[in-house]
């Protein structure tokens, strides 16, 4: 019986060049010229040498390559001899380009699973149970419900010219005037600061409520220098 032709192809060595086997090194994944200047030294220098290498004395001979990466590096000398075996020569850059295409896709995070735990792994969303703050409950104490907890440079002007009015039209001053201004906006807001006016503001939501407050609680937390 004739022998099949594909096994001869099989068994049949490589003739290369010294120059064109290292650049068939250089395009095994993880070997660089250093690397391939090393295996040469060692007399791994053929295609054939390489791939039937052991992984034991290969990374006890070669500094820099472990075990593991050794039988990388033959597994992948094997499948490169018996492509040069078969077609008599190999496209080095045809495969570059295919390993760097596989590696961008390995790269590539499949964006429905990607850091997405399993869902019966999911806690619970946690219940909010109020929303209220700090500063929303400290204005609840001081009966303020509507607006800030101070008195509002707008409200001031508005309690001034309110009192100089009241003050233009008779209404008697709550101060000693005697060492004061006797402007009529300088006595109403000499009253305001002194805490002499017994009065409430009168705040109101676009909804139209609206709330009166003591504007002695807001001079609490109002400074009026």
């Amino acid at each position: 019986m004739p022998e099949d032709p594909k096994n001869d192809d099989d068994k049949k060595e490589l003739d290369l060049s010294k120059e064109r086997t290292k650049e068939i090194f250089e395009h095994i994944p993880g070997i660089g010229p250093k690397t391939v200047q090393k295996l040469f030294d060692e007399d791994y220098n053929t295609v054939d040498s390489l791939a039937e290498a052991e992984a034991e004395a290969m990374a006890e001979a070669v500094s820099g390559i472990s075990i593991s990466k050794a039988e990388e590096v033959i597994t992948e000398a094997r499948k490169l001899r018996k492509v040069l075996r078969r077609k008599g020569s190999l496209d080095l850059r045809a495969r570059a380009r295919a390993r760097r295409a596989r590696r961008r896709r390995a790269q590539e995070p499949d964006p429905e699973t990607v850091g997405m735990p399993p869902a019966e792994e999911l806690e619970a969303e946690m219940e909010r149970t109020s929303l209220v703050t700090g500063l929303d409950k400290e204005k609840d104490e001081l009966g303020i419900h509507i607006g800030p907890k101070w008195l509002t440079r707008f409200e001031k002007a508005r309690i001034v010219g309110a009192r100089a009015l009241q003050i233009s039209m008779g209404a008697p001053m709550l101060v000693d005037t005697s060492e004061a201004a006797s402007e009529l906006f300088a006595i109403a807001e000499t009253e305001l600061t002194s805490g002499a006016l017994p009065m409430t503001v009168r705040r109101t939501l676009p909804t139209g409520e609206y709330k009166d407050i003591p504007l002695s609680v807001l001079l609490r937390n109002t400074r009026l220098d």
